[in-house]
């Protein structure tokens, strides 16, 4: 602790006063240094986890105590145990205090249960840094151990606002302190109010700065909104990357130029091809490389010297298979970034703008007849799964607006996307899924600026690691980890994190088609009681509101419903709707009131056409009346009801399925909601 304790003091940090000794005499000293009368500690300053292995002794009243107790713990643990150190004893409720970095991601505060029962109780909590006053009070607040602090059951308070003051103190250090890539404070003692807080052990290790890297945006409209694609590598051989990607390109009509290079030079599908890029007849906007790794810098050569717009650099054998390859994609990175060219990739599937019939890509969802545009981006760290996503929001006719396979991101990062789409008009919500974060304070106030024009950001916040279990979990990097460190950025970024793959897609499709919700307040109706339960539970759970149905609501439903129905919201309106399609119109007439909630959701069963359809008619009219968004879902087999299910294709309504499935996706609309109006308020 001593190695620090200059840091701390300086930054504010309360901390025991603490002397080091090599060997019992000097422990004997140090004693009468501190004045032993009032209490010390002999510690193993070697060890991290002191108390387990008995490197603590307490209550230490005089120098040949000290002495003793240091004679002790070099007996029993050797030179481990050095630096011995001698603190002055405290007392005080147990808590962790640290901050933990990752570069590119930033620096979290982590606040939690301390000292030898931090891994039992695992309760921690942890905020982006910066922190202030306002937010480490709400930080703390988030605690289970919380009430413990604030006073339970008699107990008195201790001194939480001396706490808050650290939290703060901690995260300033952090910026201050960038090589600082992570401190544990544990245990920090807390006393009754007023009289304070101190660390009485502390460690830190410190992590190299790396060097900002320049990441270029500016040339995004000529790489997603491109007027010619060169695609590089088109051999004769059709299940190649370039030769696909060359193929995609034509088949689903990209109405500029598509160049095909290769040495062999001649022709492919009856069109020139050309040996090298300096022999095209102009410098295109986008140049796709797909070539062995090995040839990729040459290729990189001749774009920069012919000046093209934009570069996607398909080929693998990069950073993602070891040092040689970390250090060829650099070079590869500055070569570009020196010449102002944006850089996707490497090893990228490719960028599809379907509006423009761009489809430089590799993916085999490309394979589908047509690209269907629409009103979603989507930005992916998976290119499998990526392409599983964009695929199934074409087939079921939500569309896409951008569909990025993020690749290594050696030049643009997701965040350098996120600025151009805030601006993107073909574009009105977006959605992430994150395997990595190359720039959290960048990402952040990209986000931001999403929000700000209106588009709400949905991500799937993917690789969770393994690193941070093999850590004690006293050890504040094992309490935080990567995954949550990500979802810390995300947050303050505005992103709504979604817990499936399955919630991301519906929460597209849905924010695209009907909009957000406009508050918080949700009717549902329902043909199943289960599922108005369901929806209740997740409902509650979420925060959204589920006010009762206005007294003229309530009258107009029980009129039309029978006498064993419950007029109330969630709304079961039962098997009538089978017997009585008509039945759901004039319910839904009566309790879809836009002054009394901001959103509705219908949950079908089993209903099946003739009935089925006429229903979908019914919401499909309330839909276009109505100034809040109605979302439909349907659980029933889709073979009962294809004419139902094309009514509401037709009409651009996105149906789904299991009611948990849709209240599920409703959640995540309601917590963007807030995002959004939060920015704007």
């Amino acid at each position: 602790m001593a190695g620090i304790l200059g840091l701390l003091t300086d930054a504010g940090i309360p901390v025991a006063a603490s002397r080091e000794a090599l060997d019992p005499d000097q422990a004997a000293r140090r004693a009468e240094e501190l004045g032993a009368s009032g209490g010390l500690v002999v510690k193993a300053g070697g060890l991290v986890h002191k108390s387990d292995e008995g490197g603590v002794v307490l209550d230490v009243r005089s120098a040949a105590q000290a002495r003793a107790a240091a004679a002790g713990l070099l007996e029993r643990l050797g030179e481990r145990a050095l630096p011995l150190l001698v603190q002055r004893q405290h007392e005080g409720h147990e808590v962790l205090v640290g901050l933990r970095r990752e570069p590119g991601l930033g620096a979290v505060v982590v606040v939690g249960t301390g000292g030898i029962h931090a891994e039992v109780l695992a309760d921690a909590v942890q905020a982006l840094v910066p922190l202030d006053r306002d937010g480490a009070q709400a930080l703390l607040r988030r605690m289970a151990g919380f009430p413990l602090l604030a006073g339970h059951r008699g107990s008195p308070a201790l001194d939480v606002p001396a706490l808050v003051d650290l939290l703060v103190a901690v995260s300033e250090l952090a910026q201050r302190h960038p090589e600082i890539g992570e401190l544990d404070l544990n245990p920090v003692l807390v006393g009754p109010l007023g009289e304070g807080v101190v660390a009485v052990d502390a460690r830190a290790a410190e992590i190299d700065v790396p060097l900002a890297r320049a990441v270029h945006a500016t040339g995004l409209e000529r790489m997603l909104r491109p007027r010619q694609v060169a695609v590089v590598g088109v051999s004769d051989d059709p299940t190649k990357l370039g030769a696909r990607i060359y193929r995609y390109l034509t088949k689903h009509g990209f109405p500029g130029p598509v160049y095909a290079v290769h040495p062999a030079g001649g022709e492919i599908d009856g069109r020139p091809r050309y040996r090298r890029l300096a022999d095209l007849p102009e410098a295109p906007d986008l140049v796709s490389i797909a070539v062995p790794a090995a040839a990729v810098s040459a290729v990189a050569d001749q774009a920069v010297e012919l000046g093209v717009g934009a570069a996607v650099v398909h080929s693998s054998g990069f950073a993602e298979v070891g040092p040689d390859g970390v250090r060829h994609q650099e070079e590869l990175a500055a070569a570009f970034a020196d010449a102002g060219i944006p850089l996707a990739g490497p090893n990228c599937m490719g960028v599809v703008s379907p509006g423009e019939g761009m489809a430089a890509s590799l993916s085999g969802a490309l394979e589908a007849d047509e690209l269907v545009a629409g009103k979603v981006a989507l930005l992916s760290g998976s290119g499998a799964l990526g392409s599983c996503v964009a695929s199934r929001l074409m087939a079921e006719g939500v569309g896409l607006s951008r569909w990025v396979h993020l690749g290594n991101e050696a030049g643009l990062d997701a965040a350098a996307y996120l600025e151009w789409l805030a601006d993107d008009p073909d574009t009105s919500v977006v959605g992430m899924l994150v395997e990595n974060i190359v720039d959290g304070e960048r990402l952040v106030r990209a986000g931001r600026a999403l929000a700000a024009s209106g588009k709400p950001l949905f991500a799937f916040n993917m690789v969770r690691g393994a690193g941070a279990q093999a850590a004690a979990m006293s050890h504040t990097g094992a309490m935080v980890g990567s995954h949550l460190l990500r979802a810390a950025v995300l947050d303050a970024a505005g992103a709504v994190v979604v817990p499936t793959l399955q919630v991301l897609q519906d929460a597209l499709a849905l924010a695209s088609a009907n909009g957000l919700p406009r508050g918080d307040r949700l009717v549902t109706v329902a043909a199943s009681g289960g599922a108005c339960a369901i929806v209740a539970d997740a409902a509650d759970a979420a925060g959204i509101a589920l006010p009762p149905l206005p007294d003229k609501a309530r009258e107009r439903a029980r009129a039309a419903l029978p006498d064993f129905v419950e007029a109330k919201n969630p709304l079961d309106v039962s098997a009538q709707i089978i017997a009585r399609p008509e039945v759901l119109g004039e319910v839904l007439d009566a309790v879809v009131d836009e002054s009394a909630y901001d959103a509705a959701l219908i949950q079908f069963t089993t209903n099946a056409d003739p009935g089925a359809e006429l229903t979908a008619k019914i919401v499909v009219a309330l839909r276009q009346r109505v100034g809040v968004p109605i979302y439909v879902a349907r659980y029933g087999a889709e073979a009962l009801a294809p004419d139902a299910h094309a009514v509401y294709a037709a009409a651009g309504i996105p149906v789904l399925g299991a009611p948990d499935r849709a209240v599920d996706a409703v959640v995540a609309l309601a917590r963007a909601g807030r995002v959004l109006r939060a920015v704007h308020a």
